[in-house]
């Protein structure tokens, strides 16, 4: 793992964001506008924020969505001992007046629903429900894009991982055949052994175009944390520049 460099000079605070940037795979382009508004945001909180940058395996066949539950062990590698930690995804933004995430949370597993997609969603867990004793019901299913998670989830983060390593060949089959996403579905069934809170749904405003907020931005005053998925992903880095370049005074000292 890379630590981000703004990382490199500053003290280690008791919260953290990671951001998982996996070079390679995917366009990560928009990369420059997560973080311009993630580091001052993060600054203003006194919280750290380090992207996970550098794969831990081959990312063709564990995808960074997977790779980034290791993330305790990683931080332990690296030496680093947080309180609580947001998973965040980079095709995100923060908005300058956002709400501190971690104050959410005790130490339950934060997480915000998800289920505009009804269909996807559905298909998604009906896919996957022969590998698992608990269901899921599509009004709770939730996104793993943005999750907050206390230091007491380290064995939450070590159940995914080692559902992953037992079941790596079946689950890569099922994403080239099923099509319906990577961890996000079996990270709701597991979860279901755990305390869960669902945050206010500020905290990961999804499918911005199916909520009719994408034309003119107006989605910047609906949410706290902007999250550019659920449409074609060639629009996403001219979406989250053409946002970066009209918000971008207001994250200024």
């Amino acid at each position: 793992m890379n630590l981000d460099a703004y990382l490199q000079i500053t003290l280690m605070n008791k919260n953290a964001v990671i951001i998982t940037s996996m070079k390679g795979l995917v366009d990560n382009s928009c990369e420059e506008y997560c973080l311009n508004t993630w580091k001052p945001w993060c600054d203003r909180n006194n919280i750290d924020l380090i992207t996970l940058s550098e794969p831990i395996s081959d990312t063709s066949y564990t995808k960074p969505t997977w790779q980034r539950w290791y993330v305790w062990d990683i931080l332990k590698n690296s030496g680093l001992d947080y309180e609580k930690i947001a998973l965040i995804d980079v095709d995100t933004m923060v908005h300058w007046n956002s709400p501190n995430i971690f104050n959410e949370i005790t130490d339950e597993i934060g997480v915000c629903v998800d289920n505009d997609n009804i269909g996807w969603v559905n298909q998604s867990i009906k896919g996957y429900k022969h590998m698992f004793s608990t269901s899921v019901d599509w009004t709770e299913y939730f996104n793993c894009g943005m999750i907050v998670l206390h230091k007491s989830s380290k064995k939450f983060c070590n159940e995914i991982i080692k559902f992953w390593e037992n079941n790596h060949q079946s689950l890569v089959n099922l994403q080239d055949t099923l099509r319906k996403g990577t961890d996000q579905t079996p990270v709701n069934y597991i979860a279901k052994n755990y305390k869960v809170k669902y945050l206010n749904k500020k905290f990961n405003l999804t499918h911005l175009n199916r909520k009719e907020i994408l034309n003119n931005l107006e989605f910047i005053d609906c949410g706290h944390i902007f999250h550019f998925n659920g449409f074609d992903k060639s629009h996403r880095t001219p979406l989250m520049e053409q946002t970066w370049n009209k918000i971008k005074q207001n994250y200024e000292n």
